[in-house]
C-alpha cells in the first residue's frame, strides 16, 4: 500500500483527495495484534490448507439445525470461520495474541485510521438477515465473537487519516467501503432489479440484483440490501488460467491472444476444465483437478489456448445458470469489467457462449471505481450512492452473441 500511494503522490496533488474509498478481495485475511500488526502471513483467498477443518465445521452446522438460513449455508476453506479454527488448532501462538482478523481493505483501514472495522457486505455468511454478525457461527470457534470487527455501514466515515500516514493529508476521511464483489457492481451500474454484471479478473465474478431470492445450489446469496438481493458467485480461475496456460508456453498472454485470434476453431472437439487449484462457485469442490479432454496429436498450441479462453467461458456460463435460478430471472445483457475484458476476442467468445449481451464499461477497474464513488458519496461530493453512480457510469462497446457459434458452443458446454 504505501509504495502505492507513493507513485500516486508522483502523479497527483495528494493534498486534493477529500476522501479514500477502499475495496479489496475478501476470504483473504490478516491476523492482527492489539497494535494492529501481522502475526502471520496473511492467509489468501485461493489457499486450500483449511478444507479438512471446514469439513468437520459444517458436520457441527448439520447438527445445529437452526432456522436461521445463514447459519445453514455451507463453510468452505476460505471462510473466515473455517480460517480462525484453523489457526486456533495450528498456530495457537499466533491465535492467542489475535485482537482482530481482518479483510486486506480493513486492515489498511486500520493502517490509515487506526479505526478497526468492517462492513456487513464484505462479512461474507457472516451476518445474519438484520445485517448483524450470525452469533451461531461465531460460536463455532471459542474466542472468535471477540476477534471480529465492528460493523458499519459502507458510505460511514470509518476514520480519519492520521498524522504523517504515508503522506496523505491529515485528517483526510476514510469511508469503510466493501468488498470488490459489490464495489464491481457500483462501478458498472445502479443497485436495481435485473442489473447484472461479470468481473472478468483473476477469477470470474459474476452478479445479479433481483427483487427475489430463490433456492440455487452453490450461490451465494447476500442479506437483504436496500429492498433487494445480490446473488453472486466467484470462480477459481479465469483470466488466471489463461496467465497459467502462457507461462507453461513460455509466452505473455499477448502472445496466447495473438495466435488465438490468427487461427480457426478446430474440427477436433477440446475442452478444458479451469479447475487448476478446486472450483469454487458453483461446484464447492476444491479437490476438483483441471483438465484437457479430447486431446489429440493434431492439436496445436493455438487450438489449446483457445479451449483455456472457452473453458473459462464455459464456467461462467455454469455460474450464471445457477444465479438465474436464485434471482428467479433470465439474464440477457451483463455488464463487463476487469482486465480480461480488455480483450475484444475474448468478450466476444464469452458473450457467444453465455447467450448473453455484454456491455463493456469504459472504465474497466469496476472495484476500485466503486470504492471511490462510495467514498465520495461519503465524503459529501454527491447526495448520495445512486447519484454517484449516474454520474459517472460509461459503456465503452457492447459485444452480441453471434448465432453462427451456437451450436458448437452448446456441444462443447454439453460435454
Amino acid at each position: 500500500m504505501t509504495s502505492l500511494i507513493k507513485r500516486a503522490a508522483q502523479r497527483f496533488d495528494l493534498r486534493q483527495v477529500v476522501g479514500i474509498g477502499i475495496c479489496s478481495q475478501v476470504n483473504t485475511h490478516v491476523f492482527v495484534d492489539t497494535e494492529g500488526e501481522p502475526l502471520m502471513s496473511a492467509i489468501v483467498w485461493e489457499d486450500q490448507r483449511c478444507t479438512e477443518v471446514a469439513e468437520k465445521l459444517n458436520r457441527i452446522l448439520v447438527s445445529l439445525k437452526t432456522e436461521d438460513k445463514s447459519t445453514e449455508a455451507r463453510l468452505d476453506s476460505s471462510s473466515l470461520v473455517s480460517r480462525a479454527e484453523w489457526v486456533r488448532r495450528n498456530r495457537p501462538d499466533v491465535w492467542h495474541k489475535t485482537r482482530y482478523i481482518l479483510s486486506p481493505k480493513d486492515y489498511c483501514i486500520l493502517k490509515l485510521t487506526g479505526e478497526p472495522v468492517t462492513d456487513a457486505l464484505s462479512s461474507v455468511g457472516l451476518v445474519n438477515a438484520e445485517g448483524g454478525y450470525n452469533d451461531d457461527l461465531l460460536r463455532l470457534v471459542d474466542g472468535l465473537p471477540q476477534r471480529v470487527p465492528p460493523l458499519k455501514p459502507i458510505q460511514q466515515i470509518a476514520g480519519d487519516v492520521r498524522n504523517d500516514c504515508f503522506g496523505l493529508t491529515t485528517g483526510c476521511p476514510v469511508v469503510v467501503g466493501t468488498m470488490d464483489c459489490w464495489a464491481s457492481l457500483f462501478g458498472s451500474g445502479e443497485f436495481r432489479h435485473g442489473h447484472s454484471f461479470q468481473v472478468a479478473g483473476t477469477s470470474e465474478i459474476l452478479g445479479l440484483v433481483s427483487e427475489q431470492a430463490e433456492p440455487a445450489s452453490g450461490i451465494v446469496t447476500f442479506p437483504h440490501y436496500r429492498g433487494l438481493y445480490l446473488h453472486a458467485g466467484p470462480t477459481q480461475a479465469g483470466g488466471d488460467a489463461l496467465q497459467w496456460f502462457a507461462n507453461s508456453q513460455d509466452k505473455s498472454v499477448a502472445d496466447i491472444l495473438r495466435a488465438v485470434g490468427d487461427s480457426e476453431p478446430t474440427q477436433d472437439p477440446l475442452v478444458f476444465l479451469p479447475y487448476l487449484m478446486g472450483e469454487r462457485a458453483p461446484i464447492w469442490d476444491p479437490k476438483a483437478r483441471g483438465a484437457f479432454i479430447g486431446l489429440t496429436k493434431y492439436h496445436r498450441m493455438p487450438c489449446l489456448a483457445r479451449a483455456v479462453m472457452e473453458g473459462v467461458g464455459f464456467s461462467a456460463r455454469h455460474l450464471l445458470e445457477h444465479l438465474q435460478q436464485a434471482a428467479g430471472h433470465d439474464c440477457v445483457s451483463m455488464v463487463i469489467s476487469g482486465g480480461a475484458a480488455s480483450s475484444d476476442q475474448w468478450c466476444q467468445m464469452k458473450a457467444d457462449i453465455m447467450n448473453c449481451t455484454l456491455n463493456r464499461v469504459e472504465n474497466i477497474d469496476t472495484g476500485v471505481f466503486g470504492a471511490a464513488l462510495i467514498a465520495a458519496a461519503g465524503a459529501g461530493l454527491y447526495q448520495d450512492l445512486d447519484e454517484a453512480i449516474a454520474q459517472s457510469i460509461v459503456l465503452n462497446r457492447s459485444f452480441v452473441p453471434q448465432s453462427s457459434q451456437r451450436e458448437r458452443y452448446d456441444a462443447l458446454y454439453g460435454v
